[in-house]
């Protein structure tokens, strides 16, 4: 739930010290797209760099605009235009409000190797799935931000109109021992509707690990809880989030993909 390192983190350039840079895998058939501006060139007009979060209870000046200076992200709107609004994000603003511009605001932005579902292409722009919406962003082919990707998309099996998602991958009641408090499975506030899809990022047991002391004298203490429920893990948002298998289908990111 953290927005740290912040969006003038070289994201790209941290992976190509890792030797595992971002490239493209994929054509605009394959049906997934990864964030990957041009660092140097790429500087969104952020505000509030002089103050606090919002939130934070003390006085603060009002925001100014930021320096202008490289990025790794780019800005998520309603539409395929400049002035369109951007997108929202329902924890951040239950209101429904958009997102803003604020330095700390990630709810409306995409980081550079994040790939997710593509959703639309009209001219320079280009719509992902993101949040339970279509999100658009500037991507010309004269100086793209994002590279063509292949892998795999989840959607709601037919019938549902909707599914949960999860913000944890927590094991069923019955996989604890008696000496660790089961941990309910409570759904985010987002929903993923039918006819959505959203990249996928692996299918996983679900887990919890007890740890609530230093030293590991409580009951339970240093335990991993497996069950046998399953999760996918899905590019739902600015953050990774999960779906129970049993609600969606695992499909082919070409499948189906925008044309």
């Amino acid at each position: 739930m953290h927005w740290d390192p912040g969006p003038y983190w070289d994201w790209s350039h941290y992976f190509d010290l890792m030797k595992a840079p971002f490239h493209s895998t994929g054509t605009p058939q394959t049906g997934l797209v990864t964030i990957d501006p041009d660092y140097a060139t790429n500087q969104p007009a952020f505000i509030g760099c002089n103050q606090q979060p919002p939130g934070v209870p003390k006085p603060v000046p009002p925001a100014v605009p930021c320096p202008l200076r490289a990025s790794s992200s780019v800005i998520l709107r309603t539409a395929p235009s400049p002035d369109a609004p951007l997108v929202n994000d329902r924890g951040l603003r239950p209101n429904g409000t958009p997102d803003t511009m604020y330095v700390s605001d990630h709810g409306a932005r995409a980081s550079a190797g994040q790939t997710y579902a593509l959703a639309d292409v009209q001219g320079d722009w280009t719509a992902i799935w993101y949040l339970g919406q279509k999100a658009w962003f500037l991507n010309p082919a004269s100086a793209p931000t994002a590279k063509w990707a292949q892998g795999f998309v989840v959607t709601p099996k037919p019938g549902r109109a909707t599914i949960p998602v999860y913000g944890r991958a927590y094991p069923e009641q019955a996989a604890y021992p008696a000496t660790i408090p089961y941990q309910s499975i409570s759904p985010l506030q987002y929903t993923f509707p039918a006819g959505q899809r959203y990249a996928l990022g692996g299918v996983l047991p679900g887990e919890y690990y007890r740890a609530v002391s230093f030293d590991g004298s409580a009951p339970g203490d240093r335990t991993v809880v497996r069950g046998e429920n399953r999760y996918v893990q899905i590019q739902f948002g600015h953050r990774v989030m999960f779906a129970n298998l049993d609600d969606v289908l695992i499909l082919p990111a070409a499948v189906g993909a925008p044309q």
